[in-house]
């Protein structure tokens, strides 16, 4: 989608529910639900980012840049030294000769043979579950539950996900991405898009989006079903035209730990879809750990019908990989 009405977290910062207007950063949403599996706490700092071993010049290189030999000082000529090493080789390659000519003229033992080629070449890295994450990837320090994925941190919601590795991940995961006005937004943090700004003159754009927030609620169902609505009505009404949203049966998962959740996946359609829109939006809303009043929410969208679109099967794989922080 070309992201209409989408702001980011550069141009309004963090929002405020309770004034309903652009706060201060660090500011948390209107509940005393503060993140993924904690309930009615005050509110800690964010821990203070790892510090990433700095880099060591490769070998031969200083300062990232190749070694340069010494030049060789000026007035002296090459000419002897020249002369000395072909004498050198000379005899080296007679002495060489004379060996090889023995060894075989005996029939001794010959010279072992060369290795087999190719076995310099390094092996391909594995995409097992429990193998870590590739030096490209956004966090590297953290594992994927989805092989060959990267790993993108909520620090807000004390949560974590995977996404594909030709997904952005915001450079800041506690900026805020907000949808519709700013007066009555939705939310999320800890955001990754795929193929940003891929409309000409749209840097905002994106294909597909995800990212993590907090809603009231009763109940997981409630809060996913409700948060669907109002995330397809504010991020997807075009000229004043509402989308259609045809919504699938809510499920019941279990995330990794065994925290339940509901999911809740959509079709939605804009009945008059702007320039780079596609027509349809697949859509998949998750909620977990609500305490009776609010659900910590995962949001994932895609662009359908569209070259290179997300399939609805890779959005379900997202939600599902939304999990609580490693400790």
């Amino acid at each position: 989608m070309s992201s209409p009405g989408n702001w980011g977290s550069n141009e309004y910062g963090h929002y405020d529910p309770n004034t309903r207007q652009p706060g201060a950063s660090g500011s948390q949403p209107g509940m005393q639900y503060q993140g993924f599996g904690t309930f009615s706490q005050p509110q800690q700092p964010p821990p203070p980012p790892q510090q990433q071993p700095q880099q060591q010049p490769y070998p031969g290189m200083v300062s990232g840049y190749p070694a340069h030999p010494a030049p060789t000082p000026p007035g002296k000529s090459r000419g002897p030294m020249i002369a000395a090493i072909a004498l050198a080789s000379v005899a080296v390659i007679a002495i060489v000769t004379t060996i090889v000519v023995l060894s075989t003229s005996d029939g001794g033992s010959q010279a072992a043979p060369p290795p087999p080629a190719g076995t310099s070449t390094p092996s391909k890295p594995t995409t097992s579950a429990t193998s870590a994450a590739p030096a490209t990837a956004a966090n590297p320090q953290l594992t994927p539950l989805v092989p060959g994925w990267q790993v993108a941190t909520v620090p807000k919601r004390g949560a974590v996900y995977d996404v594909p590795m030709n997904w952005k991940l915001d450079s800041n995961p506690e900026g805020v991405h907000g949808f519709g006005p700013p007066d009555d937004p939705v939310t999320m943090t800890g955001v990754a898009e795929y193929q940003k700004g891929f409309c000409t003159g749209a840097p905002t754009s994106y294909r597909a989006v995800s990212g993590a927030t907090a809603r009231r609620g009763p109940d997981d169902t409630t809060v996913a079903t409700e948060t669907l609505q109002k995330f397809a009505a504010v991020a997807y009404t075009r000229a004043g035209q509402a989308p259609v949203v045809l919504p699938g049966p809510p499920e019941q998962l279990q995330l990794a730990g065994g925290v339940p959740a509901v999911r809740i996946t959509a079709q939605i359609t804009m009945p008059s879809p702007e320039t780079c829109d596609s027509a349809t939006v697949a859509v998949s809303v998750l909620a977990t750990n609500n305490d009776g009043q609010s659900s910590v929410v995962f949001i994932a969208a895609s662009d359908q019908n569209v070259p290179d679109s997300v399939p609805v099967d890779t959005l379900k794989q997202i939600t599902q990989s939304f999990r609580g922080a490693p400790k």
